[in-house]
C-alpha cells in the first residue's frame, strides 16, 4: 500500500491520578528523523520509544510529543525538607550580612532546583517505556499511519494519473514522428534547391537522400521510447507492492525524466517539441508527486 510521508496522529489516556497526551505528526524527509518531547523523567526511555515508531514508520521526519499531567492526590509534589532548610539556612546568613536585602517568600523558595521532588518514574524502573505510555504512544502512531494511508491513496492515483499522460503522450509522439521525418525531407529539398537556384550547382538525389538519412538516424527516438515504456511499466508494478517504495520510484522517475529529456534533444519537428514539452510536464509532476511517497 502506497504511503504519503506526511500525517498527523494523536491519543489521549486517562487513568486514576494521571493523564496521558501524546501527539505525533510527519512530513517528507530521505531518511527517518525522530525528534521526540518528552517529560525529563523519560529521558532515558527515548531510544525505547524510538523503536516502537520505527514499527510504524520508515521514512520521514517526525516529531513526538508525549505529555504526562498528574491529578487529583498524584498531582501533589512532596517537598523535600532538607533541601528547603538548607536554602532558607543559606539565605538568612545572606540577610545578616546584607541589611536591607528584603524577605524571602515560600513560593520562591518552592521554585528552586530540588526543593520540589519528581513526579514518579514514567518508565519501567530500567529506561523502558512504561506500558501504558506506550501503548498511547501506539494508538498516536496507528492515527498517523491512516492519515498517511489516506494521502498515499490519493498520491497513487495521482501518479497512476500521470503514467497514463506519459503512455498516450509517447504514443502520440511515435505516431507523429514519420510525418516530420518526411516533412523534414521535403524542407531540406525546397531549401536546397531554392539556395543553389542561381548558382549553377545542382545536387543529386542521392546527395538529399544521404543527408535526410543521417538526420533520421540522428532524431531515433525508437530506444528512448522503449526505455520509457519499460520504466513506466515497472513504475506500475512498484506501486502495487505492500512495501515501502518511494527510493525505487525516485529513482524511476528521474529514469523518466532522462529518457524524455532525451526525446526532446532529438526532435526539432515544432509539433514534436510540442508533444515532447507535455511529456516533460507530466514527468515533473510525477517527480514532485514521488517526493512524498514514503
Amino acid at each position: 500500500m502506497t504511503r504519503s510521508m506526511t500525517g498527523y496522529g494523536q491519543a489521549r489516556w486517562q487513568g486514576e491520578g494521571c493523564a496521558i497526551f501524546v501527539e505525533v505528526r510527519s512530513v517528507n524527509g530521505r531518511h527517518l528523523k525522530l525528534n521526540t518531547r518528552v517529560p525529563h523523567e523519560m529521558v532515558g526511555a527515548e531510544h525505547d520509544l524510538e523503536k516502537v515508531v520505527r514499527r510504524y514508520v520508515t521514512r520521514g521526519s517526525l516529531d513526538l510529543y508525549v505529555r504526562v499531567e498528574r491529578t487529583g492526590a498524584q498531582a501533589a509534589r512532596p517537598i523535600n525538607q532538607d533541601a528547603l532548610a538548607c536554602y532558607i539556612r543559606q539565605l538568612q546568613e545572606a540577610t545578616e550580612d546584607m541589611p536591607g536585602a528584603g524577605s524571602f517568600h515560600l513560593d520562591a523558595l518552592l521554585s528552586l532546583p530540588g526543593v520540589l521532588e519528581g513526579e514518579g518514574a514514567l518508565d519501567g524502573g530500567d529506561g523502558t517505556v512504561d506500558a501504558q505510555v506506550q501503548a498511547t504512544v501506539e494508538q498516536a502512531l496507528e492515527a498517523l499511519d491512516k492519515m498517511r494511508q489516506v494521502e498515499g491513496a490519493h498520491l497513487r492515483q495521482a501518479l497512476l494519473e500521470h503514467c497514463k499522460q506519459l503512455e498516450e503522450g509517447t504514443a502520440k509522439v511515435e505516431e507523429a514522428q514519420p510525418q516530420a521525418l518526411e516533412g523534414y525531407g521535403e524542407r531540406l529539398a525546397a531549401r536546397v534547391n531554392r539556395m543553389l537556384a542561381n548558382s549553377g550547382i545542382s545536387v543529386t538525389e542521392r546527395d538529399l537522400a544521404r543527408e535526410i538519412a543521417i538526420f533520421v538516424d540522428r532524431s531515433a527516438i525508437c530506444e528512448e521510447v522503449q526505455r520509457l515504456r519499460s520504466h513506466l511499466k515497472q513504475f506500475r508494478d512498484t506501486l502495487e507492492q505492500d512495501k515501502p517504495v518511494g527510493r525505487h520510484l525516485e529513482f524511476l522517475g528521474a529514469e523518466i525524466h532522462r529518457e524524455v529529456n532525451t526525446m526532446g534533444s532529438k526532435v526539432s519537428d515544432a509539433d514534436l517539441s510540442r508533444l515532447v514539452g507535455q511529456l516533460r510536464i507530466e514527468t515533473d509532476g510525477i517527480r514532485e508527486q514521488v517526493m512524498n511517497v514514503e
